[in-house]
């Protein structure tokens, strides 16, 4: 009965790790387009500056910032880049496309930065690829790119 409690776990575990891996494909559709980022799908994984304002399960506030908008960016960058579990997908003046790894599973999010050139408001997306449920990490990640901008 032991070994067939083990064999099941290990199955189990096996299975979700090919699913995680297969389900982790790049989303088609990121970048900007016409001044606006990829919308929130309809789960509560996504958050997003340019999601509607009574949308509250996916809108938060864009980032308001005081310095060039090259130092912004690159606050940005090498701030994701300190935590370990983060690689750069595209970078050029005025938008960042990262994909952070999440460290027990491996899942990954995309975080797009998109500075506009004639603006001092930073928009960000912050979107798992897998799931439904993302218990607070993308917007807290957004939170903590504000705090690290925001005197």
């Amino acid at each position: 009965m032991v070994r067939w409690i083990i064999g099941l776990v290990v199955a189990l575990v096996v299975g979700f790790g090919i699913y995680a891996k297969i389900s982790n494909k790049l989303p088609e559709g990121l970048g900007v387009t016409d001044g606006f980022l990829k919308p929130c799908p309809s789960s509560p994984n996504c958050v997003s500056t340019q999601a509607a304002e009574d949308d509250k399960e996916h809108y938060v506030e864009p980032i308001i910032y005081t310095s060039d908008r090259k130092s912004a960016q690159l606050a940005i960058e090498s701030y994701l880049l300190e935590q370990g579990n983060t690689r750069i997908v595209t970078s050029t003046l005025g938008y960042v496309h990262f994909e952070v790894e999440s460290s027990l599973v491996g899942y990954i999010d995309d975080v797009e930065v998109y500075l506009p050139d004639a603006d001092s408001a930073i928009h960000v997306r912050s979107a798992s690829r897998v799931g439904y449920s993302d218990f607070g990490v993308n917007r807290d990640r957004v939170r903590q790119i504000k705090e690290l901008l925001v005197d």
